[in-house]
């Protein structure tokens, strides 16, 4: 692992970003007590991009998130599109989607300074990997395979070794049909992401190609730990598109984006299954240019829900939760203060939400007030090419 040979950080969002390095020897020296996230990337840049070359990004990248706001660079650690970032139960591994085709996963140890030490990597049995979570009991990564083409999509199930390292998928449930729906979008399944209920007993994994969340029993004992349980599926109207899930910590609500309609929809856990109860519109307006919802995050208090909302409308929509219901009432829209926001993060003090955005090739600060939820920009950013994910080390 190296320190940063191409980060730029950028003072003020109103004005051209100002290109510039900074040292390691300068790095240690300007150390303040901060909290570190993590930030991983589709490395290298797109064919006939016009960006210059210099600010494609290499791999992984750790950054300090300083007391007074301001941002870090520490170090990066070259590796093929490491998209999507999950951290062990104990926090000294990490493990990371290389999202390409013939996809893979690799395991990292992580530091105590943040620095990062590849252990070993694994095919994911799928092309594109776009998303993964660890089993309550550390035992398995769950991965999604979204797969940009047919037939190479699914879901895997990797081993956790006692080393930190991965073994080789135990199992790999293979997502083919579509909706058939929106053309270029729904010819196959599109697994886009994979979540574990609160108590560790139902794995849901959303398949934005036939538009169904699928639901299975998760059975540690058994060779092939995942068994459809197609009674728990959550259906979506035809085309929606359902990319991202997260649950209220009780468990009681889970929170699901649907991507192509843009829309966040509400489930309560009632006799053991999920029923809807609210949908909300991301777009203010409705218009198809405004429809491409993305990651969702809550406050560390619960009392908050932000949603990603891309293509020409570039937002972050913050929600109040009704933690009585789990309904959700608008704060506002916000600017992601750049391109195509995917995944963003709040620090564990909730003072900021850290935000990638993919096509400007900046990760993105605000200011949140704690008692609102309202977001502010800072105007500090670092630019870092193709951001995709943002993880806070525990």
């Amino acid at each position: 692992m190296k320190p940063f040979s191409k980060l730029f950080v950028a003072l003020s969002l109103s004005v051209p970003l100002l290109y510039g390095t900074t040292s390691f020897a300068e790095n240690n020296s300007m150390v303040q007590q901060g909290q570190k996230f993590l930030v991983g990337t589709w490395t290298g840049l797109p064919e006939g991009s016009k960006v210059p070359s210099h600010i494609a990004s290499e791999g992984l990248y750790t950054v300090q998130l300083n007391q007074d706001g301001s941002l870090l660079p520490i170090s990066e650690l070259e590796i093929p599109h490491p998209s999507w970032i999950t951290f062990s139960k104990d926090h000294r591994f990490a493990y990371v989607t290389n999202e390409m085709e013939k996809g893979r996963v690799t395991a990292l140890a992580v530091e105590a300074d943040g620095k990062l030490k590849k252990l070993n990597d694994v095919s994911s049995l799928g092309d594109h990997p776009t998303h993964s979570t660890l089993s309550p009991d550390g035992k398995y990564l769950l991965v999604a395979n979204y797969s940009v083409a047919p037939n190479n999509s699914g879901v895997v199930v990797l081993p956790i070794l006692a080393n930190g390292k991965l073994g080789e998928a135990v199992q790999n449930i293979p997502y083919l049909q579509g909706s058939n729906v929106v053309k270029g979008r729904q010819e196959s399944g599109h697994a886009h992401s994979v979540t574990f209920s609160p108590d560790g007993k139902t794995v849901y994994a959303a398949d934005l190609g036939s538009d169904l969340v699928k639901a299975y029993d998760y059975q540690p004992g058994d060779k092939t730990p995942l068994k459809a349980n197609k009674s728990k599926d959550l259906v979506f109207s035809k085309g929606s598109g359902p990319r991202h899930l997260v649950f209220s910590k009780n468990g009681k609500y889970a929170y699901v984006t649907a991507e192509m309609s843009a829309e966040v929809t509400v489930f309560e856990e009632k006799n053991n299954k999920l029923v809807e109860v609210q949908r909300v519109a991301l777009s203010e307006t409705g218009h198809e240019s405004h429809k491409s919802a993305s990651g969702l995050a809550f406050s560390p208090d619960q009392q908050f829900l932000y949603v990603g909302n891309r293509k020409e409308i570039n937002e972050i929509v913050a929600y109040k939760v009704d933690l009585n219901t789990g309904l959700l009432s608008l704060v506002g829209r916000y600017s992601s203060s750049g391109l195509e926001p995917r995944a963003f993060s709040i620090d564990p003090s909730g003072n900021y939400l850290i935000v990638s955005n993919v096509n400007s090739h900046t990760v993105s600060e605000f200011k949140r007030n704690k008692t609102t939820g309202v977001l502010t920009p800072t105007r500090i950013a670092l630019q870092i090419g193709q951001p995709t994910d943002i993880k806070f080390i525990p």
